[in-house]
């Protein structure tokens, strides 16, 4: 059995993670809650989740859930498609503290080799053919008509006229992160994973000693600093009830450390 690839495979099955937006409410300025929301992007990004589930909990403020929202999709999108895709915000001025995810499609070739694979931004459609933003390699060619504004993976073929030429692809099976979406309430995130056909797993220092979680489509649902999971939400919500970290030597144990301790024990059935 592998031990490690690059680049590496998408999980045969979805790992789904749900945080509140309370992880932020511990830091009191901007530059701490980037870095914050840094921390947790390389979390979910090293243990190869499919989609984080931003929630409110009793603790989240309005403004938390937007900002770690906004940070999260910041860093999981390719360097080279920052700018065209996040306009100038006072929200993005420390986006420099987070560290890079270094992703397998963050890696844009430096040259329009055919066959390599890059996410483009599409610029504009007109007559069949699509102006796509390609980053370093100035703008590609694509036949067909799609949304402007659209990022779509494209395979180059080559270079024609002084035009690179390009075509849709995709990167399955390769694993190029996460997406990230706002469910307000747990309940109702927790109904649309079950119709999914999800596993739900909480996390509590309450729950259940376990030494691997078997991941046969989970999603994975987090408290908050201030708050654990089953001093506001029912436990029978859940299927299981996990404690990951076992025999804690600190009192607390914050979200971006729970989600290293839980993730590293969540295994993809043979």
């Amino acid at each position: 059995m592998k031990c490690t690839e690059w680049p590496p495979r998408r999980r045969p099955r979805p790992l789904h993670v749900a945080l509140p937006g309370s992880v932020l409410s511990t830091e009191h300025s901007l530059q701490a809650k980037t870095l914050k929301a840094g921390y947790i992007a390389r979390a979910l990004a090293i243990h190869r989740v499919d989609h984080a589930w931003l929630f409110r909990d009793p603790d989240t403020g309005r403004e938390d859930l937007r900002l770690l929202s906004l940070l999260l999709r910041y860093a999981v999108t390719p360097p080279h498609l920052k700018k065209r895709l996040f306009p100038i915000s006072g929200a993005l001025r420390y986006v420099g503290l987070m560290p890079p995810l270094n992703l397998a499609n963050h890696e844009a070739p430096t040259s329009p080799e055919p066959g390599a694979l890059i996410d483009g931004f599409v610029e504009e459609c007109r007559g069949g053919y699509c102006r796509v933003f390609l980053g370093s390699l100035g703008h590609g060619v694509m036949q067909g008509k799609y949304r402007p504004g659209r990022v779509v993976t494209v395979r180059i073929l080559g270079v024609r006229g002084g035009s690179v030429e390009v075509e849709e692809a995709s990167w399955d099976p390769i694993y190029t992160g996460f997406g990230v979406s706002i469910k307000s309430r747990l309940d109702s995130l927790i109904r649309e994973a079950r119709g999914r056909g999800l596993r739900i797993v909480a996390t509590s220092r309450l729950g259940e000693c376990v030494g691997s979680i078997v991941n046969d489509g989970l999603l994975i649902v987090f408290g908050g600093p201030r708050l654990g999971l089953l001093e506001y939400v029912d436990s029978r919500m859940f299927d299981v009830v996990a404690n990951t970290l076992h025999m804690q030597g600190a009192r607390t144990v914050r979200t971006e450390e729970a989600l290293h301790a839980t993730l590293t024990r969540v295994v993809d059935p043979l």
